[in-house]
């Protein structure tokens, strides 16, 4: 139950999301959505009629509780090996530490038996990469944290798939795909179980990445 239903502008958000998830589930499915968030997705998937799914994220700030939740430290999933046929990650990466990025993903390809579904804003103008910052340290004002986050671009997460032995699907969507006042670079990625992991991969942040001096210090 919700104490409240979405605002206009999450629900078409919502409905967006779900739009592009749908077409890589099937019936019986099992979902586990990582980063859930306020649960909209998840309990529109439900409606939609996808059986199982589960929800984590390292807060709790679902204003729906349908579902079973699990909070996770952001890098370790509570659950055993394959046990989701499909893990997505609808515009979570950017809000982890560039340090834990692969360690996240390796751990998603884990427990996912099938496939991993992801959502980023892929931030390639000035104003994408102001607008990206802000959103960034806004959520992070939300769950009172202040680790740091990064953004990359299509083709920076397309090599740190390539690194760790994945060959993605990815789609670039539209600027005006979710919001004509939210014109910004996203895009989809599909992840295949099967692909051997290996190799260690390093993040190459973008000029004016706000955590590059950390790494830099770091180095």
């Amino acid at each position: 139950m919700s104490s409240s239903g979405p605002s206009p502008t999450v629900r078409k958000e919502t409905a967006h999301t779900v739009s592009l998830v749908l077409p890589h589930l099937t019936p019986g499915t099992s979902v586990l959505d990582i980063g859930c968030g306020e649960g909209w997705v998840a309990d529109e998937l439900v409606r939609r009629g996808v059986g199982e799914i589960a929800v984590v994220d390292v807060v709790d700030v679902r204003r729906t509780r349908t579902l079973p939740f699990s909070l996770y430290d952001g890098v370790h999933l509570p659950f055993d090996d394959g046990r989701f046929d499909v893990a997505m990650l609808n515009f979570v990466l950017h809000h982890v530490p560039d340090e834990r990025k692969v360690a996240l993903l390796r751990e998603v390809l884990r427990v996912a038996r099938k496939t991993v579904f992801i959502l980023e804003d892929t931030p390639v103008t000035p104003i994408d990469r102001f607008v990206s910052r802000r959103h960034g340290e806004a959520y992070r004002r939300k769950i009172s944290s202040d680790a740091p986050f990064g953004f990359l671009t299509r083709s920076e997460w397309t090599w740190l798939f390539r690194g760790m032995g994945i060959q993605a699907e990815s789609t670039p969507l539209s600027r005006f795909c979710r919001s004509v006042l939210q014109p910004f670079a996203r895009a989809a990625f599909v992840l295949h179980k099967g692909a051997s992991l290996g190799g260690t991969v390093k993040i190459s942040p973008r000029a004016g990445d706000e955590t590059s001096s950390q790494r830099r210090a770091a180095s």
